[in-house]
């Protein structure tokens, strides 16, 4: 199956044995979503979770009365969600959107809690995928509460073109071609205030946006920044 390349480097499938993982693929739907596109709402936030095999999306929460949006996670190859569905198996209120043609594989949630309680490493895996998560949306919950909107773009840019932790995939291919709107609503910001911090950065010699495309150019000045704005 072509779906089990880019899966093998998922952290969802770290250290399980080849044939458990290649019974589980092997019992996941396929499924097939142009960019653009809603495909997981509250109300589904119950029944199915996905592994991401091609493109990426965007995890959600918005204000029903303002219209304001706020991206608590993006997602790309190797990712899964609706992963808190697993734990609580309750509804969620988020939503998932679609940023390019998408692939994913997918069970109902019954079944991967089947396979939790079958595989232990898949559990492991799952346990310290969740704890990467949390301590994603951890961060940017200080960051919203704690910092301006500049270092909450320094943060960003620090988080997908530092290195990974270990438990997540290097994510710099995630945002470096962004529209810039879909940046903002990452740090709770508005568009016409990315495209000046980004220009900011990009005069200080920090960032290259040649091409469309997102390429930090100093990243041990880039930290610096991030820890003069903390300090002052």
């Amino acid at each position: 199956m072509t779906a089990e390349m880019p899966l093998r480097a998922s952290p969802l499938f770290k250290g399980l044995e080849e044939e458990a993982m290649c019974h589980i693929i092997d019992a996941l739907k396929s499924e097939q979503w142009p960019k653009h596109r809603v495909v997981m709402t509250p109300e589904d936030t119950m029944h199915r979770f996905y592994l991401l095999v091609k493109g990426r999306v965007k995890v959600v929460n918005q204000n029903p009365k303002t219209g304001r949006m706020i991206t608590l996670f993006l997602l790309g190859p190797g990712d899964g969600f609706n992963v808190i569905s697993l734990l609580g198996g309750q509804r969620h209120e988020l939503t998932v959107e679609t940023l390019d043609d998408v692939e994913a594989l997918s069970a109902p949630v019954g079944q991967w809690i089947k396979w939790l309680g079958t595989y232990p490493a898949l559990h492991l895996a799952m346990h310290r995928y969740v704890i990467s998560r949390l301590h994603e949306l951890s961060e940017l919950a200080s960051d919203l509460a704690l910092y301006d909107t500049m270092t909450r773009l320094v943060h960003l840019i620090l988080r997908y073109f530092g290195d990974s932790d270990g438990d997540l995939p290097n994510r710099s291919n995630l945002i470096k071609d962004l529209p810039h709107a879909e940046l903002a609503h990452m740090i709770g910001t508005v568009r016409v205030v990315v495209n000046r911090l980004l220009g900011e950065l990009r005069d200080e010699g920090l960032i290259n946006t040649g091409g469309g495309e997102l390429h930090v150019k100093n990243l041990e000045k880039l930290l610096q920044k991030a820890e003069h704005y903390i300090q002052t």
